[in-house]
């Protein structure tokens, strides 16, 4: 698979985006490969994927994007057990159809939400507070450093204005079963949020807004249109979105609350849940101790995403400092054992986690002064392996994902 450069985040980000918005589509192609035909000749089959196909357009035309995603999941179960059925039977339609809701599921799954999250907005601005879903950090030092040596501590005031500017491009590529393996790319999505300082307390505690000011997707010749399509019309619900957020002086969360609008679309409520993750690692996490130049600090943390929970230790060199500003090199690693993934999005699925390791490194640079970094970049690789069967099915089916991230974010 080819790697896929873009722009970025800080390595605390990065390390939780593949996860956090990726493992829908994972699981989304997965549950494709499981149904059956329901017409006993070959004809019959066909045409009744056909119609499902239908449906699913229809549905997502008027909206309905967890019904689109129901009957795009359909037909590509049975597409895939046609063409193992009858390969040389009308192979170039089937894989034509194959390549075609897949993209579908693609692009839609990022926007499907559960009925549980639909019934959270019950006034006109909810108010939905949450604590970090990844459980307590672990910051350990493993080495001081040269000296000269200082506590480094966020320190911004009050009313202090940053503006993030955050690109973020993936490419993957998915095997389900015996089928050929399907690199899918997408588009480079832009997303930009604006952060104020509210207050800074005595002990530290830094607390301040932010909001999502600007999202967009890039025009790429060479990208699906159907998907280019679903991405533009999700990421268009995410301005304005925004709420607080409190960390300490070294940059550990200590809460978030994100508002979200009465009626939001589905795609828009995926957004919040993906904000939330961001907001609650707005700041790396930094070592209690002084540290100099050389210094060296590993973070472990348990991140639990879309039904799975994850090992990441990420580890830090302070590359140099100078005042408050100085630079670091990062790198990170994620692991997860085999488990099962429980997720509403999956009704009627069982699924199984068998492997996921995932590696990445990246650079950035800081200021004491300001939460965001005033630049960072990060490149990351995930593999995944699932198995997945129907609750009134006894056939597995498995898939494999490769997924490459690239990520850069400015702030000023």
């Amino acid at each position: 698979m080819n790697r896929i450069s873009t722009a970025g985040a800080p390595e605390r980000r990065f390390s939780r985006n593949p996860t956090v918005f990726w493992t829908l589509i994972i699981v989304a192609v997965l549950v494709l490969t499981l149904c059956q035909a329901r017409a006993d000749d070959p004809e019959g089959q066909y045409l009744h994927i056909f119609d499902t196909i239908q449906q699913g357009d229809l549905m997502k035309k008027n909206g309905q994007v967890d019904n689109a995603l129901a009957r795009y999941r359909e037909a590509q179960i049975a597409l895939a057990k046609f063409q193992r059925t009858y390969p040389e039977r009308d192979s170039k339609v089937v894989a034509y159809r194959l390549t075609y809701v897949s993209t579908q599921i693609a692009a839609l799954a990022p926007q499907a939400t559960s009925t549980e999250r639909t019934n959270q907005s019950t006034s006109s601005v909810s108010a939905t507070k949450t604590a970090s879903s990844t459980g307590s950090a672990q910051v350990k030092l493993l080495e001081h450093g040269s000296e000269p040596r200082k506590a480094l501590r966020f320190h911004p005031k009050a009313g202090d204005k940053q503006s993030m500017v955050m690109t973020m491009k993936m490419g993957m590529a998915v095997k389900v079963g015996d089928m050929p393996e399907q690199a899918i790319k997408l588009p480079a999505m832009k997303l930009v949020m604006d952060m104020t300082v509210k207050d800074v307390a005595s002990s530290g505690d830094i607390t301040y807004d932010i909001v999502t000011s600007d999202a967009s997707i890039s025009d790429e010749p060479d990208v699906i249109a159907q998907v280019a399509e679903a991405m533009k019309n999700a990421v268009g619900g995410m301005k304005g979105i925004g709420g607080t957020g409190t960390i300490s002086s070294r940059g550990i969360s200590k809460g978030t609350d994100i508002k979200v609008p009465e009626g939001a679309d589905p795609q828009v409520k995926q957004f919040v849940d993906q904000m939330k993750e961001t907001m609650s690692r707005v700041a790396s996490p930094l070592p209690e101790d002084p540290v100099g130049a050389g210094a060296k600090w590993e973070i472990k943390m348990p991140i639990k995403s879309q039904g799975m929970t994850l090992n990441q230790t990420a580890t830090y060199e302070l590359v140099s400092l100078e005042g408050d500003r100085g630079s670091a090199k990062t790198s990170v690693t994620q692991t997860a054992s085999n488990q099962k993934i429980q997720n509403p999005m999956m009704p009627g699925t069982k699924v199984d986690l068998t492997k996921l390791t995932g590696h990445g490194t990246g650079q950035l640079t800081f200021d004491l002064a300001q939460i965001l970094p005033p630049e960072a970049s990060v490149e990351f690789h995930q593999d995944m392996a699932t198995s997945t069967t129907a609750v009134n099915s006894s056939q597995k089916q498995t898939m494999d994902m490769k997924m490459d991230l690239n990520l850069h974010i400015e702030s000023k």
